[in-house]
This record gives structure tokens, C-alpha cells and sequence, in this order.
């Protein structure tokens, strides 16, 4: 009879164990054209490439029959290429929000492109002090943004704003090195669509 009960309470337990569960996912769809960076709870940033998906995994607390449901508020940095988050409320661009995750439980994320961008790639062995973003309207032209210090051999990207047919322009881009000289960059043809990207391999003869 001891036996009996002995089986019973190992299946019971069994059971108890099988309805636990902990850890969650975060799977991110990167409908872009160009590369994403998340990064969940300060960890480590996971780049997702260019029509991709990429999942992360998120710590929980463990669900069971006596817990109810398990949930956890992370913080997350998203950041495309060719992608912001919006703060609507603001009418900002931004790079930070937060997700709540549920234990067992996946939970998605769609990154559809709503920038454009330009990216810079230091082929040189100078570093690049400063990579000047403008933008010609025909009439005139204005400073819109600026990349800073970018070593040799490395790469960055700025997100900008495409052209539409209510506000056409294009892009002109100053690049200065650490001796001082200028190098320009952009033209007419330098009109990008959303989900576009103007590379920029910049190479220079070493003295």
C-alpha cells in the first residue's frame, strides 16, 4: 500500500514540476533593409540582420499552479538602421522603451523601416573627427546632424529623414580629419527613400 501512495505522490510531484515554467523570449522581426541592435536589461546588444529574425532570452521569475501568472517590466534599446521607435506622445525619436514579458511565453516584436540613414566607414588610418550632415533643399542648404570620432576601421551610422515629393532634398555630408582637411561627399543623386542608406567608404592615402 506504501508503495501505491509512494507513486502517487512522485506522480503528483511530477505534475507540480511540468506546470512550472520560467524565462521568457523576446523575438524581434527586422523587416529592414539594413542591420538592428537590441539590447534587453543592459545585456549584451544582439544585432539582427537585415530581413531577419533574432530571439533573446529574458529572465523571469518561475510560474506555477500557486504563483498565477509571472510577469517582468524589462528595459530594452532598439536600434535600426533604418528604424526608430517613435515616443508619440513627444513626437520624438528614441531608442529606449520597455517590454513586459511573461514567463513561458513569447513575445513579439516588428521592425518596420521608417528612416533613412547614412553611414560612414573609416577605411583610413586617420581618425575622423567629424562627419557633417547637410541638407540641400536647391535654395539653400542646412546643417542637419553630425557623426564624432570615428577611428580607423570602425563604422557609424546617423538615421535622417527621407525625402518625400511635399519636401525633396538631398544629402551632403563634410567629412573632416584629425590633420584638419576637409572631404565632401553627396550630390543631387543623394535623394534617400525610407528604408535607404548612403554608405560612405572613406579611404585616404597615408602620409
Amino acid at each position: 500500500m506504501r508503495s501505491v501512495w509512494s507513486y502517487i505522490l512522485l506522480a503528483a510531484v511530477l505534475l507540480l514540476l511540468s506546470a512550472c515554467e520560467s524565462g521568457a523570449k523576446f523575438i524581434v522581426h527586422n523587416n529592414c533593409s539594413y542591420p538592428a541592435y537590441i539590447s534587453v536589461d543592459s545585456g549584451t546588444e544582439v544585432t539582427i540582420p537585415a530581413h531577419s529574425v533574432g530571439s533573446i532570452d529574458v529572465d523571469t521569475g518561475t510560474q506555477s499552479i500557486f504563483t498565477g501568472e509571472v510577469t517582468n517590466v524589462v528595459p530594452v534599446v532598439i536600434k535600426g538602421e533604418t528604424f526608430s521607435l517613435e515616443n508619440q506622445d513627444l513626437h520624438l525619436w528614441t531608442d529606449n522603451t520597455s517590454i513586459t514579458v511573461k514567463a513561458g511565453k513569447d513575445l513579439h516584436a516588428y521592425l518596420n523601416p521608417n528612416r533613412a540613414s547614412i553611414k560612414i566607414n573609416n577605411n583610413s588610418a586617420q581618425r575622423i573627427t567629424e562627419a557633417r550632415i547637410y541638407k540641400n533643399h536647391g535654395i539653400y542648404t542646412a546643417s542637419f546632424a553630425a557623426i564624432l570620432d570615428i577611428l580607423p576601421g570602425e563604422s557609424k551610422f546617423m538615421r535622417v529623414d527621407y525625402y518625400t515629393t511635399n519636401d525633396p532634398f538631398f544629402y551632403e555630408v563634410t567629412i573632416t580629419t584629425e590633420d584638419g582637411l576637409p572631404y565632401f561627399y553627396g550630390n543631387s543623386s543623394t535623394m534617400l527613400q525610407n528604408d535607404e542608406q548612403y554608405a560612405i567608404d572613406f579611404t585616404i592615402e597615408t602620409k
